[in-house]
């Protein structure tokens, strides 16, 4: 992953770019004078000397112009729509990574393509700050009516209860205590699966996930066993890192024998081979299952159960619409309890 944070001075000019921006679609169909370099760059907190950079490349690319003896003015930009439409800061994880995997990408995707739907614009945030205070200032130097942020981590918590007292503010995928969150279900999700593994007949199930799907999916999928009258031991989660890798197939080493496995998108190819090498066969007595997508690279049958990218989606536009109508209404914890669809595919050649 690479952070934005590797070209300072770059990032610096973008804070003005964004600003100007920010600004044009704010008072779109407008001629809006800038304030001075200096109150500029005391605005958003970086140096004069940048701010004049900045200024002069969006110049030269039509956004801005200046009027002799009088400043530098916005140029009058098509009006994106006949009536103020709100403007939505879209913040993904810290703001500062730029690959990202298929869950993370997909429920951003949908979150936009909705929040869009409700007649809202979207704008994606990067940020460039290192510090807490920094980082803060440069989040409320953003001109929008709501921020929707993703998979915050943790060091942003109380960045985002600061921010929440002076914009609307969405989690999305975490829960922060004073901020309105939307969680999805995780232990239903897993209760889903149990009742699937059962429906099929698949009572020996490997498990290997991120460590937050161990209270959650697993516990779920445990509870729906037990109350089955099956056991499922805890030793048969396994965590998606390089050390547990090792110890599953200590496991297979000792005899151990699923008959349903459920992977990480992540780890999917690793572990496949690694029950191929131990002649688990992946056709019929092992089936694999996923809640995102068929890997390609996996020729042996695979169950899909959907992930509802596009409910979760729905329901975050719906909040932030709804917070949008009332301000200072209190703030929410909103568990989503997803429609899993579940259907068998096949691989490309079988279909």
């Amino acid at each position: 992953m690479i952070s934005a944070n590797s070209k300072k001075h770059d990032s610096a000019r973008m804070r003005v770019r964004q600003y100007v921006m920010d600004l044009i679609f704010r008072e779109s169909g407008k001629a809006v004078r800038l304030p001075s370099n200096e109150d500029l760059a005391k605005e958003i907190g970086i140096a004069r000397s940048t701010v004049q950079l900045g200024v002069k490349s969006l110049i030269q690319e039509g956004y801005l112009e200046t009027k002799a003896g009088i400043g530098t003015f916005t140029v009058p930009q098509i009006a994106l729509s006949s009536t103020k439409i709100p403007l939505i800061a879209l913040l993904d994880g810290d703001g500062k990574i730029f690959y990202e995997h298929y869950y993370s990408y997909a429920l951003r995707s949908h979150i936009g393509m909705e929040l869009c739907g409700h007649s809202m614009a979207v704008q994606d945030v990067r940020l460039y700050s290192e510090r807490e205070n920094d980082l803060f200032e440069e989040l409320r130097s953003i001109r929008c009516d709501a921020f929707v942020c993703i998979s915050p981590p943790e060091s942003y918590h109380e960045i985002l209860r600061r921010l929440s007292a002076v914009r609307q503010v969405v989690v999305v995928d975490r829960s922060i205590p004073g901020i309105t969150s939307i969680e999805i279900d995780r232990y239903e999700k897993g209760r889903v699966l149990g009742k699937i593994l059962l429906k099929d007949k698949r009572t020996i199930p490997l498990f290997s996930q991120g460590e937050r799907y161990f209270k959650t999916n697993f516990q779920g999928c445990k509870d729906v066993f037990a109350e089955a009258g099956i056991k499922l031991p805890d030793t048969q989660f396994f965590l998606n890192t390089q050390n547990s890798y090792e110890k599953l197939e200590d496991t297979f080493k000792k005899g151990f024998r699923p008959n349903a496995a459920i992977l990480s998108i992540e780890t999917t190819d690793e572990i496949a081979a690694l029950l191929r090498k131990y002649q688990i066969d992946l056709n019929s007595e092992c089936r694999l299952y996923t809640f995102m997508y068929i890997p390609v690279s996996v020729s042996e049958p695979v169950t899909q159960i959907e992930f509802p990218f596009r409910e979760y989606g729905i329901q975050v536009a719906q909040t932030v619409k709804r917070m949008l109508a009332t301000p200072g209404s209190p703030p929410e914890k909103i568990v989503f309890n997803g429609n899993y669809q579940y259907q068998l595919k096949q691989n490309k050649e079988e279909q």
